[in-house]
């Protein structure tokens, strides 16, 4: 059996298998190259390809990436689609290849067909979409409404977790079905499920802290985060790589999320801090310094589960089983009410935003209070509401938000 040493690109895998010569391969990456197509539809309207054809070497470099395959099995089942016009699964079962019950793969058309989220038609389509605009899988699953944002972010963090060998392929697909019929996160689904126990200690997943910095929206993030499960690339350096945020940025976002790991600040500070790095210029010790002015004290009237309360997302029993929770757990409320699945991620983020606001004086409570409420009917961010009704708030990193709203492709 001859192995890869590294994952073979599409189209060394076409010139290999000879359904592709390397001039037309450099011509067709070039015509890519300035007319922004993806390479696969230029090699099919340029007649180098049938669409059939492009699809057997798509998948077939997925199988080789997943060791599913091996390359002389890749390159006869090509050989037949091209010679006989039959799929890639069809030549495999010709060639007597039969799948190891034993392979387990994580790939997101997978999980959401196995959690029966998209219909078998639904992803069809949305896999021809995505081949043809290089848009990624998920995007087009959104933008077609074949699903929500809310069960595309799950998707991919049940994809993270079996990547990361946190849980196995059939509780990912257990524990996002859970989570779709009872809406609550995919974490706390798996949870109750015995499948996946949270870090004891309190942690900050990087791009919860640039979203909550302002730095990087919610789309964008998801579209980092399944390009990074695409290309085994970790999510900050596709998040530089696409432009959202620079290296140095990176780089004080990762030391500021081990302060949160160590207990030294918490998401919110953190958050805050990434903030005056990118639009302040600060160094990580001055962006620390200033941030005497968001410390929490005893006498701090504005707390986060009063706005939740008086916006009518909770209810007191809600905070006094949190309260409970957190005195055997350093967790913050905020974080305990997400754990216990009585709200969700996009809530906490909203709330968390919401008591900066107000802290600093941008906002009066009561404005807090319908914001907050419109962003839990509408199911936007809590900056999102605040421009839906009409309400400038000139903080210092209203440029910055402004960046991050700026149309990307996904």
């Amino acid at each position: 059996m001859e192995t890869e040493s590294k994952p073979i690109r599409l189209g060394e895998l076409l010139t290999r298998v000879g359904l592709l010569r390397a001039h037309e391969l450099t011509e067709a990456i070039q015509i890519a190259g300035e007319t922004g197509l993806p390479i696969g539809r230029v090699l099919i309207m340029s007649g180098y390809l049938t669409d059939q054809e492009l699809q057997a070497a798509v998948q077939a470099q997925s199988f080789l990436k997943d060791k599913v395959i091996d390359m002389d099995m890749a390159v006869n089942a090509l050989h037949k689609v091209s010679q006989e016009e039959v799929t890639f699964d069809q030549a495999l079962r010709q060639l007597g290849w039969v799948t190891k019950s034993t392979h387990q793969t994580a790939k997101l058309g997978e999980l959401v067909l196995g959690a029966e989220l998209v219909t078998q038609d639904q992803l069809n389509e949305a896999l021809r979409t995505s081949q043809e605009t290089g848009l990624p899988l998920g995007r087009v699953l959104v933008l077609t409404q074949a699903m929500s944002d809310e069960l595309l972010s799950a998707a991919l963090t049940a994809q993270v977790l079996v990547r990361d060998g946190k849980i196995a392929r059939d509780q990912a697909i257990q524990g996002l079905k859970s989570a779709r019929r009872r809406r609550v996160t995919i974490e706390v689904s798996l949870m109750d499920h015995g499948f996946y126990r949270p870090p004891q200690r309190q942690s900050v997943k990087l791009g919860e802290l640039l979203v909550l910095s302002g730095l990087v929206n919610e789309g964008d993030l998801m579209n980092a985060l399944e390009l990074g499960l695409t290309k085994e690339m970790p999510i900050g350096q596709v998040l530089v790589e696409s432009g959202y945020i620079s290296k140095d940025i990176l780089l004080a976002s990762l030391k500021l999320q081990e302060m949160v790991t160590n207990g030294t600040l918490n998401a919110l500070q953190a958050s805050e801090a990434i903030r005056q790095v990118a639009t302040r210029g600060f160094s990580i010790a001055q962006a620390v310094a200033e941030l005497g002015l968001l410390k929490f004290d005893a006498n701090e009237t504005i707390r986060l589960g009063e706005i939740l309360k008086a916006s009518g997302v909770i209810t007191d029993d809600d905070i006094k089983k949190a309260i409970e929770l957190s005195s055997r757990n350093s967790a913050l409320v905020g974080k305990m009410l997400l754990v216990t699945g009585m709200i969700d991620e996009a809530t906490l983020h909203a709330s968390l935003r919401c008591q900066f606001l107000l802290r600093e004086g941008f906002l009066k409570m009561e404005q807090a209070i319908v914001a907050l409420s419109h962003c839990q009917r509408n199911r936007c961010s809590f900056d999102d509401a605040l421009q839906e009704l009409g309400w400038t708030i000139n903080t210092r990193m209203q440029d910055v938000v402004d960046i991050a709203d700026e149309p990307h492709e996904f």
